[in-house]
This record gives C-alpha cells, structure tokens and sequence, in this order.
C-alpha cells in the first residue's frame, strides 16, 4: 500500500462514543478519468478513514468531493486505484450487492412518492431477504431512532411529510439494514437553516450510539467543523490540501489555499467544536417565561447565536429535559478569550502583539507606537 496515503490522528471519545459501529475505508491512489477529457475528475487521492469516524469532505465546486465519494459504493466506477472496505477491494465485490450494504443519503432524499414511509424504509432489508416480522420491527426502531412515530408517519406517504420530516425517513432508510458506513451527499442542503441545525444535532446524537463510518460531502466548511472528526480539504482534482481534526485546521491550516478556505472567524468557528458540558455552569433549576431553554449538548456557537438572536445574556440548560444550569454570555466571552489566547500562543504571539489593532504574529514597532517613525503616513 502506498506510503503516501493521508491520515490523521482520531481524536478519541470527539461524539462520546464507547464502542466502534463502523469499518475502515482506503483509497490508494484511486483515479477517475472520463473519456473525451484531458483532465481527471479525481487525480490519485489516498485517504485513510477510521473506523467509526465522520469524514467530511470539503472544497470548491469542481474538486471532485461527490464523485470521491459515489466510488466508495461504485455508482462511479473508479479508473485506477483500490478502495478498501474493512481491507476488502470493492471492485471484487457485486456492485449491486455492495450498495445493499451501505447507506446512502442525498440532498434530494430520493423517497418513492408511490410508497409509503413504511414500505421506503423497509426497502433494502427486504432486498436483502429479511422476513416480515423483522423488517417491521426494524421499520418502527428506525422511526422511533429519528424522531417520528411510527404509529403516526408509518402509513403516510412522502407529500404529506415536511422537508425536515422527509430527510429523517431518508436517514431510517439508510440506516435500516444497519450498514458499517454511511455516504451522506449534503443530505441536509435542502431545508431552512433551523432544521438543519435541528437535523445536524439530531444525527450526532444518533451517531454517538451507532458510531457508523461515515463519508460526508458538503460545501459548508461551518457544517464541516460541527459535524466532522476529521476534514479533508480538497483542491482541484481531489488534491488533499489537508486532513487533519477541526481543530488542527482552524489553527494551522496547511497552506494559503486552506487558510483562505477556512475564511475568518477561525476562533468563533471553534465554538462549534465546545459544547455546553465543557464549561462551569452556573447551576439552576428555573425556566424563564418567553426564553427557549438550550440542551446540555448544544455546541457554544448554537448558545451565541441563540443569546444574539434573543438579545439574551443568560440562557437555561436543560439536560433530559429538566433545567440544571444557566448559561451566561460572559461565560462564552470567557471561552472566545481562552481560545484566543491559545491562538495566539500557537503562532508565537505575544501578550503585547495582542492589543486592540495589531496585526497576530507580528512584533510591535515602539516608533510607530510613539508617533515618531519617518515613513508613518498621516
């Protein structure tokens, strides 16, 4: 196997998880070349994903994130290269069956509007051979796993369900026949921002039970942070830029491509990574009339935004269901500092470097300071 294959250090117990759920996958210089074309759509690319990780896949439009991922499960069959399943090469397996064993979610959520929620969820397990009286309990255990009551949704048909509804069924779908790896294609892209939150926060509870291996394409670098224990930046042709936990790209992106990639605000990007149980909260047990409590497990970006919204500096915390604790804005002010200051440490910034206008990593000029240097423009 080639030595060049990118890895990255998992970050242990990232979503709580005390058991693995998923498989390895290796890509070893795997190619795809359409013919006609002087380019490759994918050039080469080794990747080595963990068992049990959300591997998110980033980069611009053109970099091949989609076309990496639908050869996992050969809907693109690669030109060269091997890609391992649990160290066993896809392109010896049936293409039929090996779909059969991965699940698959997409933006468009893909339901067959002629089928009940039922009968879509149920779909691969009979395709598999399961017998009824274990396809229905699987049905209803996937149901329930993703928030919709069986009794309820079971018999209802794909238009009488909402867009977050929808992309919950197709997510019991995928996971219905309990498949080792999941291959998620912007699958929350297409509803309004609160339910994609609602729907991100929902799947990394889930996926703290089932640890699935997970291969997650999106052009949100901000999702890719929240959802992620591990990001590949990709550049044109599939050129990993960088592979590496959230937190080491926000703090030493590896190159100018992936510094301009990640953008500004990389300290507040960090706020998605933190979630309330790391801080010292002030304990509580009132609810505040006309103020929406958060979750223990809401990360400290989704806190601010929700104080910013509100226009709020304290918030309840709620922990299965019951008011525990108080969250104030001082209390994430506290964090961005703490973060900052890491930060700075990082890149050899010192105390004075960080003062209201200068510039991190940079030495202060004491004439400039003073008013006294020659070349200072007035």
């Amino acid at each position: 196997m080639s030595d060049s294959i990118a890895t990255a250090e998992r970050t242990p117990g990232r979503k709580g998880a005390e058991s693995e759920g998923g498989v390895p996958i290796v890509l070893d210089g795997v190619t795809k070349k359409y013919p006609g074309t002087d380019s490759a759509a994918v050039d080469d690319i080794h990747l080595e994903i963990a068992p049990g990780d959300i591997v998110m896949l980033v980069g611009p439009s053109g970099c091949g994130k989609t076309t990496t991922m639908r050869m996992i499960n050969r809907l693109i069959e690669p030109t060269s290269g091997r890609i391992l399943i649990d160290g066993e090469d896809v392109l010896s397996l049936n293409d039929v069956k090996l779909r059969r064993t991965i699940g698959y979610v997409i933006q468009q959520i893909g339901l067959f509007p002629h089928l009940t929620i039922e009968s879509n969820v149920s779909m691969v397990p009979k395709l598999l051979g399961w017998d009824k009286a274990r396809t229905a309990a699987r049905v209803e255990e996937m149901l329930a796993v993703v928030g919709l009551d069986p009794d309820e949704f079971a018999h209802r048909y794909p238009r009488q369900l909402s867009g977050g509804q929808q992309q919950r069924v197709g997510v019991a779908r995928a996971l219905a026949a309990d498949p080792p790896i999941m291959l998620m294609d912007e699958p929350f892209g297409a509803v309004d921002p609160i339910t994609r939150t609602k729907l991100q926060d929902e799947f990394l509870n889930l996926q703290k039970r089932l640890r699935k291996t997970i291969v997650f394409v999106t052009h949100d670098f901000d999702e890719a942070v929240k959802m992620g224990d591990k990001i590949a930046v990709l550049d044109k042709g599939s050129r990993i830029a960088q592979y590496a936990s959230p937190e080491e790209i926000l703090t030493s992106p590896a190159d100018d491509f992936v510094a301009g990639f990640v953008g500004h605000g990389a300290t507040l990007k960090r706020l998605q990574l933190e979630r309330l149980d790391s801080l010292e909260l002030h304990p509580s047990t009132e609810a505040v009339d006309g103020v929406e409590p958060v979750p223990m497990q809401s990360t400290l970006h989704d806190v601010l935004d929700a104080m910013i919204a509100d226009g709020r500096d304290a918030i309840p915390v709620t922990d299965d269901g019951k008011v525990v604790a108080a969250v104030t804005l001082e209390d994430l002010l506290g964090r961005v500092r703490e973060l900052r200051a890491e930060a700075d440490a990082k890149q050899g910034v010192t105390t004075a470097d960080s003062r209201p206008g200068a510039t991190p990593g940079t030495t202060p000029d004491p004439d400039l300071e003073a008013g006294t240097r020659s070349d200072q423009q007035s």
